[in-house]
Order: C-alpha cells, then sequence, then structure tokens
C-alpha cells in the first residue's frame, strides 16, 4: 500500500514537474520571440535612423549650398560691370567603384576610370549633364556645388553660362557613388574657366563642399588600383584617407577537397599597397581645392 502512495505521489511530481517545465518553456519561447520582435524593431529603427542622417546632411549641404549662392549672386549684383557668359573647355579623369557579381553568393567591388568633359557656353546658367554610353551616376547634386566652388575660386560668374558635363564611358556602367567626382569636376570646371590645361597623369577622388573643402569617399583602395592602372603618377585623396581598410582573403582547407575562404580587414597606407601590386602611382592627401587644383596645374 505504501509503494502505490509513493509511486502515485512520485507520478503526481513528475506531472507538476512536466507541467512547470512547459510553463517555463512556453515562458522561455514567448521572451524569446518578444527578443527577437524587438532585435527586428530595433534593427528597423536603426535604419531609419540613419536614413533620416543622411537626409538631414543631404538637406544641410543644400542649405549651405543655396545659402553661398545667395550670398555670391548678392555680391555680383552688387557689382556695375556687366555679367557674360564665358566659353572653355576642359577634360579631366574621373574614378568610381562598381560592383562585380562574383556568384549568386559573392560580390565584389572594382574601380573603374571614366572622363568628364567641361564645356562652358553662354547660356542662362543651367547644369546640363550627358553620358556616353548609358553611366550609371549621379551627378546633380555635386555638380551644383563644384560650379559654386569654381565661381568662388575664380572670382568670375557663372550666370550667363551654361555648363555641360559629358561623362565618357568604354561601355555601359553602373557606379555604386556619384559625389566622389565632386572634387575632379570642380577643378575642370576651374580650368575651363581660365582656360588651363589639366595633367592627364593626375587622379582624384573626394567630395566637394560648398567651402571647397575635399571630403571622404568610399572605395577608396579599390579607386587607387584602377587609377594606378592608368599609369597615374598622383592620386589624390581626402585628406585623412591614405591609410585605409582592406579585406584581405585567407584561404583554409579543413578537409581534403574543400576550401574555405575568409576574410581579414586589414589597415594599410595606400602607397605600400600600390608598391606591393607593382605600381609606382604616388598616392597624396588634399584637403582642399586650392591645394588639388595646383597638383593638375603645376
Amino acid at each position: 500500500m505504501n509503494q502505490k502512495k509513493i509511486l502515485a505521489a512520485s507520478l503526481l511530481l513528475n506531472f507538476v514537474l512536466a507541467a512547470f517545465s512547459a510553463a517555463v518553456f512556453l515562458q522561455f519561447y514567448h521572451l524569446k520571440s518578444q527578443i527577437e520582435t524587438l532585435k527586428e524593431e530595433n534593427t528597423l529603427l536603426g535604419k531609419e535612423l540613419n536614413s533620416l542622417k543622411q537626409k538631414t546632411e543631404i538637406l544641410q549641404s543644400q542649405l549651405d549650398y543655396y545659402k553661398m549662392q545667395a550670398e555670391y549672386y548678392s555680391n555680383i549684383s552688387k557689382s556695375t560691370s556687366i555679367v557674360e557668359g564665358i566659353l572653355g573647355e576642359s577634360i579631366v579623369n574621373i574614378v568610381a567603384v562598381r560592383e562585380v557579381q562574383l556568384s549568386f553568393f559573392e560580390v565584389s567591388y572594382e574601380g573603374v576610370v571614366m572622363k568628364v568633359k567641361v564645356e562652358l557656353k553662354q547660356g542662362e546658367g543651367r547644369i546640363l549633364i550627358n553620358t556616353q554610353p548609358r553611366v550609371g551616376i549621379d551627378l546633380q547634386t555635386s555638380a551644383r556645388t563644384a560650379k559654386l566652388v569654381a565661381e568662388n575660386f575664380t572670382k568670375k560668374s557663372l550666370e550667363k553660362t551654361d555648363v555641360i558635363l559629358t561623362v565618357i564611358a568604354q561601355s555601359d556602367v553602373d557606379v555604386v557613388d556619384g559625389p566622389s567626382a565632386g572634387a575632379a569636376i570642380t577643378i575642370a570646371i576651374i580650368s575651363a574657366i581660365l582656360n588651363k590645361n589639366l595633367k592627364n597623369d593626375v587622379f582624384i577622388t573626394g567630395t566637394i563642399n560648398p567651402d571647397g573643402t575635399i571630403g571622404w569617399v568610399g572605395g577608396v583602395a579599390e579607386k587607387a588600383v584602377a587609377a594606378a592602372k592608368q599609369n597615374t603618377t598622383k592620386f589624390l585623396v581626402p585628406k585623412g584617407q591614405k591609410i585605409v581598410a582592406i579585406l584581405k582573403p585567407e584561404k583554409r582547407e579543413p578537409i581534403p577537397g574543400v576550401t574555405i575562404v575568409t576574410y581579414k580587414i586589414e589597415k594599410v597606407d595606400l602607397n605600400d599597397y600600390l608598391k606591393q601590386l607593382g605600381y609606382k602611382t604616388e598616392v597624396i592627401e588634399v584637403e582642399s581645392i586650392n591645394e588639388a587644383y595646383q597638383l593638375f596645374v603645376s
């Protein structure tokens, strides 16, 4: 009789423990689901925050642009001299980054070299952009800033001048950046205004800010290699970007016939990096459009 009682008590205890375990498991599963939901919401909020940050930066840049433009043309309007259209032409090398699909799961990036031809003709102060052939690059915003900076640099008004930009590439290409050509376009517009020839063996990458400073860009290592392949003597980069992070592949074979490739982030000096690849291109940091322009014409 006692054994039956003990057995019954044991079964009851096991049942209680099982029920308790099930309740704990269900609560744990519920909490885990809540945590996953919160993580997803946090990720979405982070993306929205970054998006809002980027929009704010763009709006601030546009505000600075229009403010400087208003100040510039206000000073122009105070002058008694008659503003006439300017005629000029220039061509400059630009380098961008494009996406390369290595396989269904693997994507790589490489630099691509193009040219931008700048033509100045009498007109209404418009900026006209053409591509030969189709090039997936957005230059409108950086071109407006480039025009303003070129006017401030040369003290010449383009109010009665149309700026025609023609992007020339060897083939159709979709690039993943456009603002990084801002500094090069500014230099080309300046040289067209001043009727100066630019060196063909000097390249630059960098955005252009309304105050004439050159801003940071991505894909500097890929762009440096693409420029070096063109026998470039000098490759100009924004101040602070001569040291870059690259992905260095590391292969290992855990079992015969199976190769695993992982990538390690490594910081390198671009001058040393290009030398290791067999190029003689000198990488120079520049902070302003004045520094960069002098290296293109001196």
